[in-house]
């Protein structure tokens, strides 16, 4: 199951103020911003974007489980990004129920990477 995509892009440069919310040398808000939007227009809710100390995170929570996607750049790349989406098996448990995650992470991965895609500027790795 695909759940990374590896991309080149000049489109993304941090915003000034990001190493205030993240750790020095790490940024990727505006790609998740990106990504949050690609997501809105396919009438997925995204719940929260919020900073971690090596990425950022969007969270949906409109599913039988969490989907957490982060995003960040690689480190020491000032155009190299790393999109993970988690999480990363095709079955999680929950009390006794044993939930399938594959058609969810999919269809979250094929509206995310068919947006890069139709992006020129974007190259996927």
């Amino acid at each position: 199951m695909e759940t990374e995509i590896h991309i080149k892009t000049e489109l993304f440069p941090a915003y000034s103020y990001e190493e205030d919310e993240i750790n020095p040398g790490r940024f990727g808000k505006k790609l998740a911003e990106f990504i949050k939007n690609l997501l809105i227009e396919k009438d997925i809710a995204v719940a929260d974007l919020y900073s971690t100390d090596y990425s950022y995170e969007l969270r949906l929570d409109q599913y039988q489980f969490m989907v957490y996607i982060s995003i960040g750049n690689i480190d020491g790349e000032l155009n190299e990004f790393l999109i993970s989406i988690n999480p990363k098996k095709e079955y999680i448990r929950k009390l006794f129920k044993k939930i399938s995650t594959k058609e969810t992470i999919q269809k979250i991965f094929k509206i995310i990477k068919e947006g890069i895609e139709d992006n020129p500027e974007i190259q996927i790795l």
